[in-house]
């Protein structure tokens, strides 16, 4: 398959050379520094689970040059991701679809509102990976699972694509059964992770392993949890408990620091309004309680932008 990624940073500099070493063809789409880098030295991933370096990947800044692709990886930053769409449209052939692999829960209705109905399906990714310099991909975690549904949630031909190729790439593809619970299902972790993983500056194991700290942290997932039953939205009632289960474990060695946290360090440009702020926005439409998340919201504003 001709597959571009839009966005080659941690996720999409991980996943395209996962695809690439598997056979498929893989355009890299970045820009700045790590686009240079890219062109000047190639691609490399960094992982317990093996190095891989693409010595010279197809890389580009203008979609422009790239022409219509069969599938797009979309894993640009939440604030990108209008103007991202608008630079898909070049690479968009009669077939081409778009799998969203964003934070959030509002991405896919996003780049619709974009690039037309119908042609994004919603992912959730459990894979920790991030640039330790431009060109240079660090895989330090997760479990290589992605998930992903049409917006019907039935099975399809593009489902039955996406589950082949990950499979090729050594990853873990699942169709879900249902696009919105899996969607808030991921994002009770990642709200409540992002939002008291940036104020402590901490990782999961490190705030689990501090009682107090262990309370906050399972209490913000409650938090995320009711909005989305006010939403009628049936996650299971042992989500936190699994979730609990999965960060203490003596399988889970490395920290999961959320992305938020790592772009805090370094005084990027926070995902914040589309994270803590989307949760803020939904519960108070829907009369939900979420003071431990707004308390995250209101004092994470003022690093929002660099």
């Amino acid at each position: 398959m001709r597959i571009a990624i839009m966005g080659s940073g941690g996720m999409g500099g991980y996943l395209g050379a996962k695809l690439a070493v598997s056979g498929h063809k893989v355009i890299f789409i970045a820009r700045g520094r790590n686009l240079e880098a890219i062109k000047a030295n190639g691609l490399k991933l960094i992982s317990q689970n093996g190095d891989i370096h693409i010595d010279k990947p197809l890389v580009f800044e203008d979609t422009q040059d790239i022409g219509p692709v069969d599938l797009i990886l979309f894993c640009v930053k939440l604030y990108d991701t209008k103007p991202a769409a608008r630079a898909c449209m070049p690479m968009m052939g009669h077939d081409t679809f778009i799998l969203t692999l964003q934070n959030g829960v509002e991405s896919a209705d996003i780049i619709s509102s974009i690039i037309g109905a119908g042609k994004t399906i919603s992912g959730a990714i459990y894979v920790s990976a991030s640039i330790q310099s431009p060109g240079v991909i660090k895989h330090s975690g997760g479990n290589d699972t992605i998930q992903f549904a049409e917006a019907d949630n039935l099975p399809s031909a593009r489902t039955d694509i996406l589950e082949k190729i990950f499979d090729q790439a050594g990853l873990i593809g699942l169709r879900a059964d249902n696009m919105k619970e899996m969607l808030w299902s991921k994002f009770v972790l990642l709200c409540a992770n992002a939002g008291l993983g940036s104020l402590t500056d901490s990782g999961t194991k490190t705030m689990c392993a501090d009682p107090d700290t262990k309370e906050i942290l399972l209490a913000a997932m409650w938090e995320v949890f009711n909005v989305a039953k006010a939403m009628d939205i049936a996650l299971p009632e042992s989500i936190i408990d699994d979730i609990l289960t999965l960060l203490i474990s003596d399988n889970q060695q490395e920290e999961m620091i959320a992305s938020q946290c790592l772009d805090l360090r370094c005084g990027n440009r926070l995902e914040l309004e589309w994270i803590q702020g989307t949760l803020h926005r939904l519960g108070k439409l829907h009369n939900v309680a979420t003071p431990i998340n707004n308390t995250a919201y209101v004092a994470l504003k003022r690093f929002a932008q660099p």
